[in-house]
This record gives structure tokens, sequence and C-alpha cells, in this order.
């Protein structure tokens, strides 16, 4: 799953400097703000909090009468996780210009946290809009499918401590604290709420398989939590085939699984929060994406989806021998770790 991060620095050009300048843009912002979620009084409240100003200071601000400062343009972009590049005041001039959006260093397991509740305001952001739709390109198991899973869950996090501090150590469950599990778990019950559409590729399952076989491998892992791991990779393989066969999710919400032969676009997801308001975040690292709500980007990612859904093979009822073989495939690399 791609979650979203501190707003670290702006590429720096005229035309994101002119950017600021204009009222317009204030009031876009704000207007995207009140606009995209319901309960005006609360998001009055939480701006007043977070810009530490009283209500007739923040209606100055909401009408561009009081200019924000780039302090406060980050704090209100990164409580509302907003694309800054969906806001500039003449995007029909600029549109080559995207906001990149990054994590700052990993050195320890607190460090994550602000990555899991990044991610649950997203989903609960979306699942609050009714017509609120998620796209999500899988060339390998999308993060959110196993994060209920709390050996599957561990492991992730492991691996991207080891990643990012270079560490060398076992794995063990039980030294990932109790809390970032149950942050996964709520992810993965707040995705269950979205309608969905994910394009798989057959061999989605290949790398999460690889990273365990070579951390078993290299001794850092006893086989008895392999064989939780193995287990665990089992439910989730059975519960996405029935997502499939039931066109929905385990909170009822439609679902359809698109099978590639191949995928050109990288791993990334679209939500479509509502008629004005999509998002794009593409993968370029283990925890870290770009994140832009930049039209031209969003409508090449729709092409590219709507080439591969014509390309592929949309699943659901009528397909149970399909998906079978689907799943089969994937049990045997199981059951092989």
């Amino acid at each position: 799953m791609f979650i979203d991060c501190k707003i670290e620095y702006f590429y720096v050009n005229y035309k994101i400097l002119l950017m600021f300048t204009s009222n317009a843009f204030q009031k876009q912002l704000f207007e995207q703000i009140f606009d995209s979620t319901t309960g005006k009084s609360k998001i009055t409240a939480d701006l007043m909090a977070i810009l530490g100003c009283s209500r007739a200071s923040l209606y100055r601000k909401r009408i561009g009468s009081t200019p924000l400062t780039a302090d406060e343009l980050i704090k209100i972009a990164n409580h509302f996780s907003l694309s800054i590049d969906a806001l500039r005041s003449h995007p029909e001039n600029n549109s080559h210009i995207v906001v990149c959006t990054t994590l700052p260093p990993i050195q320890s397991y607190a460090d994550i946290d602000f990555y899991i509740d990044n991610t649950k305001k997203n989903l609960e952001l979306a699942i609050s809009q009714p017509t609120a739709q998620l796209y999500f390109t899988a060339k390998e198991v999308p993060l959110y499918r196993y994060m209920d899973m709390p050996g599957l869950s561990a492991f992730r996090y492991y691996l991207w401590i080891m990643e990012n501090m270079r560490k060398n150590e076992r794995f063990d469950p039980k030294n990932i604290p109790q809390e970032l599990i149950d942050k996964g778990r709520e992810l993965t019950n707040l995705s269950e709420g979205i309608k969905s559409t994910e394009f798989w590729l057959p061999s989605a399952f290949d790398n999460l398989i690889g990273q365990i076989k070579y951390v078993s491998n290299s001794s850092r892992m006893s086989n008895r939590i392999k064989d939780q791991l193995k287990e665990e990779l089992e439910t989730v393989l059975q519960k996405l085939v029935q997502n499939v066969k039931t066109e929905q999710t385990d909170k009822g919400k439609p679902y359809q699984m698109v099978l590639c032969h191949y995928l050109t676009l990288s791993d990334a997801a679209l939500i479509e929060i509502g008629p004005n308001h999509s998002e794009v975040m593409f993968s370029y690292g283990s925890i870290n994406y770009m994140k832009s709500s930049n039209p031209n980007i969003i409508n090449a990612f729709r092409r590219g989806l709507r080439y591969h859904k014509l390309e592929g093979q949309t699943l659901g009822a009528l397909d149970s021998d399909t998906i079978d073989d689907f799943a089969s495939s994937i049990r045997i690399k199981i059951n092989e770790l």
C-alpha cells in the first residue's frame, strides 16, 4: 500500500514561487479541504489547532487576505493528505511540475508510525465518500492485502528496518511492537470498505515469497516462523480467491480483479475520492512513493488502466476455473518454501 509521507521540499521554480503569491491558490486550497469531506465544524476546529489561530484569523486565511506561510502550508498538506501540485493557480502553464512527498529517514520502528497513521487518514477520507474507488496495479501483493496477518505484517516492518538501517538481525515477530501490528490490521480493515479494482500479474506473490526464502536461507528465520508465514500466505490467497469469486470485499464493497499477462504501469494506486478529487501514487522504493493530483498524470494513468483492462481478463463468479488455476500456481510456490 502507498503511504502518505512528510513533505520535505519543493522543486524550486519561479512558476512555483508565483503559485504562492496568488490569493486564488489559498482559496482553492481551503475549498478542496472543505469540499472533500463532511463535518465542516470539525474541519474548522482542526485548522484552528493546526495553525494555532483564532476563527477570525482562519477566515482571513481562507479568503486569502492573510497569506499562508510555507510552514503553515506544509502542516495543512500533511494533516489533510493533500497533493500540492493539484492546487497550482495556473496548471496549464506548469503541468510538468510535480511535487514529491517522501518519508523522513527511518531509524527505529517508532518512525514507521508516521507512515501508518497517514495511510489511515487517506483511507478514512476515501471511506467517508460513498463514490470513492481504489485502482491498484499489483506487480506484487498489495500491502493492505496482508497487513492483518501478524507474522507477515511483522516481516514487512522487519524488512523496512533492515533496508533503511542496514542491519542483519534475525527475524522474530515478537520483536515488532504490538502497536504496529494492530495498526497494520486496521489498514486492512479500512481497505475493505472501499470499492476497488486490482490489476494482478500471475507472478505477484513471487517477490514476497522470495524475500521469505532469502531470509530463511540466510539463517535469519527459524523453521517455526517460516511455517507461520506459509500458513498466513495461504490465508491471504484464500481470501483473495473469495473476493474474486464473490466480486466483493469482506465488507461487501464491489471488487474486481483484472488478471494481466504483463503490466506497463509501475506499482501504483489511483484513489478517486470524489468527482473533483483524485490522487495517484507511484512506488519508487520499499516504503517511499511519489504522490500527485496533477490532471495530466492522472489521465495518463487512467489510460494505462483502460488499456490493461482491455488486454487482461476481468475475473468474477463465472471464471471459477481460471481463478483456481491462478491460485494453484501460487500455492505450489508457497508450499515449496
